[in-house]
């Protein structure tokens, strides 16, 4: 898995993204928690909607310090596990 940090200059050109699903029924989601006010109520409402509207399940929720990185541990933890992660922000 890798992670873009769109803040600093890369020499890739191309980014091979993954192919969209054709269905979000059943999905496993992961959230990324960055500790700020707010921010994991805001990221379980989000995934409290998509479970209800798309059958998907919460499977992983990590926290981090604001504008900290994951950790190769954290990272580990959301795959494999998860088929997309949202990234939330509070305030």
């Amino acid at each position: 898995m890798n992670i873009l940090d769109p803040t600093i200059a890369t020499a890739r050109d191309h980014i091979d993204y993954v192919a969209r699903p054709k269905s979000l029924a059943g999905l496993r989601i992961g959230l990324i928690e960055n500790t700020k006010k707010n921010a994991e109520a805001v990221l379980r409402k989000v995934a409290e909607r998509l479970e209800a509207s798309h059958g998907m399940s919460l499977e992983v929720l990590v926290r981090k310090p604001q504008r900290a990185p994951l950790k190769d541990a954290q990272i580990a933890e959301l795959k494999g596990r998860t088929d997309f992660v949202i990234a939330g922000v509070g305030d």
